[in-house]
């Protein structure tokens, strides 16, 4: 999968060495070997198409190769902000629906919509997701589910810098 998708012209420009934005990014475990990662920064693709409208979009696609054979699919969106009232919930989850539901599911279908071992959507952000007070709106949005290919998942707000674990 990895071959064919660095080989496109219409997404090869958008693959990067890492997933940082605004001084927030994400690692990866040190089980994970460089050559079974592949991150793709979905919101410079989208910019890059010049549309009227641009549709929200997250920050970067994480493909890992799982160590049994098969696909982790990561959705990660970065944002350095301190309080949850310093987001929009209605943009945020359509940031992760825009990726599932026309990046994965229809532009790059050939590629990417198949059935993934893991499938996980990170907000990382500087809030302290362990607070008493989380607010209303990041409490509304870590219990909003998202549907891909049959399932529903959950966003995971995490503070900064997760580390992604190997997939089996």
């Amino acid at each position: 999968m990895f071959e064919k998708i660095k080989s496109d012209d219409l997404i090869n420009g958008f693959i990067k060495e890492q997933c940082c934005e605004n001084n927030v990014s994400v690692t990866f475990d040190d089980k994970i070997e460089k050559d079974s990662i592949l991150i793709i920064k979905v919101d410079d693709y989208y910019n890059s198409l010049g549309l009227e409208k641009t549709p929200p979009s997250p920050d970067c696609l994480i493909l890992v190769k799982c160590m049994d054979g098969g696909y982790g699919l990561h959705i990660v969106e970065l944002k350095n902000i301190t309080s949850a009232k310093r987001f929009d919930v209605d943009n945020l989850v359509k940031k992760f629906q825009t990726c599932l539901d026309d990046f994965v599911s229809d532009r790059f279908s050939k590629y990417l919509y198949i059935d993934y071992k893991t499938v996980k959507l990170y907000f990382i952000s500087n809030i302290d997701i362990y607070s008493r007070d989380l607010g209303l709106k990041l409490e509304v949005l870590i219990n909003y589910k998202l549907k891909y290919n049959g399932k529903s998942y959950l966003v995971r707000p995490n503070m900064p810098t997760p580390s992604i674990k190997p997939c089996y």
